[in-house]
C-alpha cells in the first residue's frame, strides 16, 4: 500500500516510515498540510497519517480533501497530547480513526490489514460522543435539560467552581445542537487585559488604533453560525459590558474603528466560579446583562456533593492515561478506590484527574496501590479549620488563604487562582492591593 506520512517530528517520521517499510508498503512523508492536499491526488495513497501537532484546523482542512477524492483516502489523525474535542471533530469531519502517539508497528499493520479488507473501523472518538460522566441524579437531570435546550439559540449561563467541567458542559450543547458543524469559540476572559479583550471581543478596523495595520475580525464573527464561550464572563469591565448587552440584544457587532455594524448568528455561553448573584447586588456586573446571559441556567455541583462519580470518573481516566503510557490493563486497587472516595475533592474533576494521572505515572506495575495516590499539598488541610484557629478581621483571613495558596502552588498564580475560586486577574489585583497597604504603612514609619 502507497502511505501518505504528514509528520513534523523527524524522528517519529523516522520510526513510522520504518514501520511500513518493513511491513512491504511505501511511505511518502511530507511535514505540510498544504502540500500534503497536493500529494493526495499525485500519489494516490491507500492510507493517511497525520499529526496534528496542535493545529486541529489543519486536520480537518486535510480530513475534508481526503473524503472529497473519488475514492475518499482513509485518514488516521495523529497526536501527542489528545483532547476529546479533537477527537470528536476529527470523527465527525470523517477520520477512519484518532490515535493517541507514539503508534506501535503492530496497531499500524492491524489497520492497513481492515482497510485493504475494506472493513470500516468506527472511530476512536465515537465511544466519547457523551464525555460527561456521571451517575449523580442531579447532574444527569442537568445533562438531560442541556440536550433538550441545545437546538434553541436561547443563551446559556453554567455557573461551578473551577474544576467542575463548565467548558465541557458547554462544548456538550454545542454538540448536540444544530451549530455542532460550525465554529466553537471559547474566549477566556480573565486571560486578557482591558485594552486586548474589547478587540479580542469585537474586532477592529484597519487605522482604528497605533498598529492596527488591517481588519480584524473579533471572535464573536469567528463564531458567526456557531457557539461562542465567554469563559469568566464577569471578569468582563463594566464598560464592555454594555457593548455585550448590544451584542446579545441586536445581534450585530461594532468594531472599534467601524462605521458599520457587522451581523452576526451566535449562541452565546457564559460561565462563572463565583457567586454572580453577589456580584449583581454590589454593582460589579450589569443587572441587564446577567437576565440576559441568564436564559437558562446551569449549576454544576461540586465532585464533593456528588460522591457516586468519584469512582466512575477514576476509571475513566485510568483507562485513558494508562492506554497513552502503554499499561492498558491497569487497575486500581479496592484500598486505592476507598481513598480516593474518602477524598473532599476541594480541586474537583480537575483534581481528581491530576491525581490519576500522576498515579499511573508512578506505578510500579498494573495494580496501583494506595501509596500510588498522592494528593495536591495543602489543599485538604486548607478545606478544614486549623488547629488552633482565632477569629481575625475577613481581609486577613482572605490574605492569608492567598498566601498558603500560593506557596502551596510555588507560587504559581494561575493554579492558585483555581484553587481559590476566583479569576487570575481578581489574584492579580489583591496582591497590588496588599503590596500597596505596605507601601503605605513603611511610608508612615
Amino acid at each position: 500500500m502507497n502511505v501518505l506520512l504528514i509528520e513534523t517530528d523527524s524522528e517519529d517520521a523516522r520510526k513510522i516510515s520504518s514501520a511500513l517499510r518493513e511491513q512491504g508498503h511505501l511511505c511518502v512523508h511530507t511535514d505540510s498540510a498544504r502540500s500534503a492536499r497536493s500529494l493526495l491526488k499525485k500519489e494516490s495513497p491507500g492510507l493517511a497519517l497525520i499529526h496534528i501537532n496542535g493545529n486541529a484546523a489543519q486536520g480537518l482542512e486535510f480530513l475534508e480533501a481526503a473524503r472529497n477524492l473519488e475514492p475518499p483516502v482513509p485518514v488516521i489523525v495523529l497526536s501527542k497530547k489528545p483532547k476529546l474535542d479533537d477527537a470528536v471533530e476529527s470523527a465527525k469531519n470523517g477520520a477512519w480513526d484518532f490515535w493517541t502517539k507514539p503508534i506501535s508497528p503492530e496497531r499500524l499493520a492491524k489497520a492497513i490489514e481492515l482497510i485493504e479488507a475494506g472493513k470500516p473501523q468506527p472511530p476512536a472518538a465515537s465511544p466519547e460522543a457523551d464525555p460527561i460522566i456521571s451517575r449523580d441524579p442531579n447532574l444527569c437531570s442537568m445533562k438531560a435539560l442541556a440536550r433538550k435546550i441545545a437546538a434553541s439559540k436561547a443563551a446559556v449561563f453554567i455557573q461551578g467552581e473551577s474544576g467542575t467541567g463548565k467548558e465541557l458542559f458547554a462544548r456538550y450543547i454545542h454538540h448536540q445542537s444544530r451549530r455542532k458543524d460550525n465554529p466553537f469559540i471559547a474566549l477566556n476572559c480573565a486571560a486578557l487585559p482591558d485594552t486586548l479583550l474589547e478587540s479580542e471581543l469585537f474586532g477592529y478596523e484597519k487605522g482604528a488604533f497605533t498598529g492596527a495595520i488591517r481588519n480584524r475580525e473579533g471572535k464573536f464573527e469567528l463564531a458567526h453560525t456557531g457557539t461562542i464561550l465567554l469563559d469568566e464572563v464577569t471578569e468582563i469591565p463594566s464598560h464592555l459590558q454594555a457593548k455585550l448587552l448590544r451584542v446579545l440584544q441586536e445581534s450585530e457587532v461594532d468594531r472599534l474603528g467601524g462605521k458599520y455594524p457587522v451581523p452576526v448568528d451566535v449562541r452565546v455561553i457564559a460561565t462563572t466560579n463565583v457567586r454572580i448573584e453577589e456580584q449583581v447586588r454590589e454593582g460589579k456586573f450589569r443587572k441587564d446583562l446577567y437576565y440576559r446571559l441568564n436564559v437558562i441556567p446551569l449549576k454544576i455541583p461540586p465532585l464533593r456533593e456528588r460522591p457516586g462519580d468519584i469512582i466512575p470518573l477514576a476509571e475513566h481516566f485510568l483507562l485513558r492515561y494508562s492506554a497513552e503510557n502503554g499499561s492498558a490493563d491497569a487497575r486500581l486497587t479496592p484500598e486505592t478506590l476507598k481513598k480516593l472516595s474518602d477524598y473532599s475533592w476541594p480541586g474537583n474533576v480537575r483534581e481528581l484527574q491530576n491525581v490519576v494521572q500522576r498515579a499511573v505515572l508512578i506505578a510500579d506495575s498494573q495494580v496501583i496501590g494506595p501509596e500510588c495516590v498522592m494528593f495536591d499539598p495543602g489543599l485538604e488541610s486548607d478545606c478544614a479549620q486549623p488547629a488552633g484557629f482565632s477569629l481575625m478581621p475577613l481581609c486577613e483571613v482572605e490574605k492569608l488563604m492567598i498566601e498558603k495558596a500560593l506557596s502551596s502552588v510555588e507560587g504559581n498564580r494561575t493554579r492558585a487562582a483555581e484553587l481559590l475560586g476566583i479569576s487570575v486577574r481578581t489574584l492579580r489585583n489583591k496582591l497590588a492591593e496588599y503590596r500597596q497597604d505596605l507601601d503605605a504603612k513603611l511610608g508612615d514609619q
